[in-house]
C-alpha cells in the first residue's frame, strides 16, 4: 500500500502582502516616535523675579547634540506652509489687518495635525506665557469681538483674544516665540521655567476661532509667531517668496 505524502503547511505569512510591512512599520515609527517626544523630561524651573522682563536673558538647560543654532519646526515633520495666506503678513481681510506668523494646517504643511498632536520648543529658552487656565471666549462674546474687529481693525488685546490659548517661549538673543490655538499645555510647563530645543511644550488646537466657540475640535492648526523685538514680527512687510526665502534659512529642522 502506498503511503501518501503529508501535505506541505502554507506559512503563516505567506498571503501577506509586501506593502503591509512598510504600512506596519510607519504606524509603530509614528509611535514610538510621539511616544519619546512626551517621555523627554520637562526641565527645570527658573528661579527669576520677572521672567517676562526682556532686558534680563534667561538661564538656558543645555543643548548638547541638538546641531546647528536655528529653530526646529513646532510640529516635528512639519514644512512651510504651502499656501500664501498661511505666512505672516497674509491679508485678515475680516480685521483689516494680516497674520503676524505662521498657520500650520494638516493640509499645508506635509505633515498630520490633529487635535492633541505635540508641539516642541522651536528653540532653547525660558517659557515667559503658559495659559494653563485658558477658557473659552462664549458665543456672544465672540459675536461682538468680531463686529468690533469687522468695523476698526483688531487692537492688540482683540489679537491676544483671537489666538486662544498660548506659550510664548523667549529665547538667549531675546527673541519672542509666541503657540497660539493650542489645545493645552503639557503638564508640568509653567511661566518661568526653562525649556530645551525639541522638548513637548503644548498640543495643537483650534482654541480662540470659530468652531472652538462652537464647541466642535475640528480644523486643528497651530498659530507659529517670531518676534526679533517687541514692535515687529518676521515677515512683516515682507511678499510671500521673500518670506519663504527668509525662513529657508531660518529653520533648520527636524
Amino acid at each position: 500500500m502506498n503511503r501518501q505524502e503529508p501535505k506541505a503547511q502554507k506559512p503563516l505569512l505567506a498571503d501577506v502582502k509586501p506593502g503591509w510591512y512598510v504600512l506596519g512599520a510607519l504606524v509603530v515609527y509614528a509611535a514610538v516616535v510621539t511616544g519619546l517626544l512626551i517621555a523627554r523630561p520637562s526641565g527645570q524651573a527658573s528661579t527669576a523675579a520677572d521672567p517676562t522682563t526682556p532686558t534680563s536673558a534667561p538661564a538656558v538647560a543645555a543643548d548638547s547634540g541638538l546641531g546647528p543654532q536655528g529653530l526646529w519646526f513646532p510640529i516635528p515633520g512639519a514644512r512651510l506652509p504651502t499656501s500664501d495666506d498661511n505666512l505672516p503678513g497674509a491679508p485678515r481681510a475680516y480685521r483689516h489687518g494680516v497674520s503676524q506668523g505662521f498657520d500650520f494646517y494638516a493640509e499645508d504643511a506635509s505633515v498630520p495635525i490633529v487635535s492633541g498632536t505635540p508641539v516642541v520648543a522651536a528653540q532653547s529658552g525660558q517659557i515667559v506665557r503658559a495659559d494653563v487656565a485658558y477658557t473659552e471666549i462664549d458665543p456672544r462674546a465672540w459675536e461682538v469681538l468680531m463686529a468690533d474687529v469687522a468695523e476698526s481693525g483688531a487692537t492688540e488685546d482683540q489679537l491676544d483674544r483671537l489666538r486662544g490659548r498660548q506659550i510664548w517661549l523667549r529665547t538667549t538673543d531675546g527673541t519672542v516665540l509666541r503657540y497660539g490655538h493650542l489645545s493645552a499645555v503639557r503638564d508640568g510647563v509653567r511661566t518661568g521655567m526653562n525649556v530645551y530645543r525639541g522638548q513637548v511644550i503644548g498640543f495643537a488646537g483650534n482654541s480662540g476661532t470659530d468652531v472652538a466657540v462652537a464647541g466642535r475640535k475640528d480644523q486643528t492648526r497651530l498659530r507659529f509667531e517670531i518676534w526679533p523685538d517687541a514692535e515687529n514680527f518676521f515677515g512683516a512687510g515682507m511678499e510671500p517668496e521673500a518670506v519663504r526665502m527668509a525662513a529657508a534659512s531660518l529653520f533648520v529642522g527636524p
